[in-house]
């Protein structure tokens, strides 16, 4: 009866705040008292057993449940700070220095996408420009991360048995949010754009050209197949293009023959198709002549 006419005469902030404040008191009882593990019917199921370079289990019952409560707890008391500035923490808290979070990245629904090079970018300037932009550091983890051989003690890398991910680190919640967005943006752009039309990857290619000295500035020239700009024709996604390699013996114009031409009936154009012809005829017969024919 007290607490429904204490809950009524208070706004629902403050109600929000006496609740985080009594579910703070009850985690740090139960740290303090080590009465971490639920009864045996609230209990999830264990994972498989993983061990630290001493070969101790590091992923007990109690470990788990202990983490749980901690993270739990860490986000009540910061959500409290922010309403409450005069709040005082529970003397065992810690505030958390460092962020993170986990982005997994679909190879086995994309095997042929090279999404680590994409992400590294050439000599690593990709990621280096994410981790500046974001305010973040990023490594990439999980199983295919490291190439085999490379190490034999991956085993004890954290998160080497998990599947490939992007592990965004930070000292605050909002810089590791932006580093995740940026990282699921260029996963997603990989999965659904073709390889030729990704413009980060066509420009990682540049830029990998220019680091090795082999850039050709070639890059106004349009696709013969196509007719786009920004790639050579043995880099073009569309089918083959038949008719772009058909000549137009009265404007010069590719794509197209004379009978389709919108000069055909220009009588200038046509003076000109005139004179083209005798010219590659005078070249002709002076070849032959060259020649003894």
């Amino acid at each position: 009866m007290a607490a429904t006419a204490l809950a009524g005469a208070m706004t629902k902030e403050q109600v929000e705040g006496y609740a985080a404040v009594v579910r703070i008191d009850e985690i740090t009882r139960k740290l303090k008292t080590n009465d971490v593990v639920p009864q045996d019917g609230q209990r999830s199921p264990s994972p498989p057993p993983t061990y630290n370079a001493e070969g101790k289990r590091t992923n007990t019952r109690e470990a788990r449940y202990r983490k749980r409560l901690e993270e739990e707890r860490g986000l009540l008391v910061e959500e409290q700070l922010r309403r409450d500035a005069s709040y005082r923490p529970p003397a065992d808290y810690k505030k958390k220095s460092k962020h993170s979070e986990k982005v997994f990245i679909p190879v086995e629904e994309n095997p042929g996408l090279n999404f680590i090079g994409l992400l590294i970018g050439p000599r690593g300037n990709t990621l280096k420009k994410i981790e500046g932009d974001s305010g973040t550091k990023i490594s990439i983890r999980g199983r295919g991360s490291i190439k085999e051989g490379k190490r034999r003690d991956d085993m004890h890398i954290p998160g080497a048995d998990e599947d490939l991910h992007c592990l965004v680190q930070a000292d605050s919640e909002e810089k590791v949010r932006k580093g995740v967005r940026i990282v699921q943006e260029i996963i997603q752009k990989a999965c659904v754009t073709p390889e030729g039309h990704n413009d980060l990857k066509r420009n990682q290619l540049r830029e990998l050209a220019a680091l090795n000295g082999t850039l050709r500035d070639d890059e106004g020239q349009a696709c013969t197949n196509c007719g786009a700009l920004g790639h050579r024709r043995w880099e073009c996604p569309e089918q083959k293009n038949v008719t772009v390699s058909l000549v137009c013996r009265v404007c010069g114009g590719k794509g197209h023959i004379a009978r389709d031409c919108t000069q055909r009936h220009d009588p200038a154009a046509l003076e000109q198709a005139r004179e083209r012809d005798q010219q590659l005829n005078s070249e002709y017969l002076n070849l032959m002549a060259e020649l003894g024919e």
